[in-house]
C-alpha cells in the first residue's frame, strides 16, 4: 500500500498508543448501523468525481496540507499523508476499502466507506 500512494506518503506515523482514546471509540461508531452520515454520494459517481469530494469533504472539516490514514498494518497502524491538490486519487488507488483519516491535530475523524448503492462520508471532532 504505501508504495501504491509513495507520492503523497511522508514518513511520519502514529502508533496506536499515540492515538487519543476517542478516536477509535469514534471509528467504532462509524460502522454501527445508527451511524448517520455528513454526506452521501451516488456510488456510481465517476472516480474524479469521489476524489474531489471526498477532499472537498475533508478540507471543511479542517483535513489541511496533512493527516493519517489508517493503514491496518500492525507495524504503522496510522501513516501521514500529504494533501496538495488531487491527492486522494493516490490513495483510493492504495487501499481500496473503507478510508479513515485522523487530522493532523489530532482533533477530528472521518472516514469514507462504501454502502449499498452509496459512499458515506462520517466525521467526528474530538474534545
Amino acid at each position: 500500500m504505501l508504495r501504491a500512494a509513495s507520492e503523497v506518503v511522508t514518513a511520519r506515523t502514529l502508533a496506536s498508543a499515540e492515538v487519543p482514546d476517542g478516536v477509535l471509540e469514534a471509528v467504532r461508531g462509524f460502522w454501527g448501523m445508527s451511524a448517520e452520515p455528513a454526506a452521501t454520494l451516488d456510488d456510481e459517481a465517476p472516480d474524479e468525481r469521489l476524489d474531489s469530494w471526498v477532499e472537498e469533504l475533508l478540507a471543511g472539516h479542517g483535513f489541511r496540507a496533512s493527516a493519517f490514514l489508517f493503514t491496518d498494518l500492525d507495524l504503522a497502524p496510522w501513516i501521514e499523508v500529504r494533501m496538495p491538490p488531487a491527492w486522494f486519487s493516490s490513495i483510493r488507488r492504495a487501499k481500496e476499502s473503507s478510508w479513515v483519516f485522523l487530522r493532523s491535530d489530532l482533533r477530528a475523524v472521518a472516514a469514507v466507506s462504501e454502502q449499498e448503492y452509496r459512499f458515506e462520508f462520517i466525521v467526528s471532532h474530538l474534545t
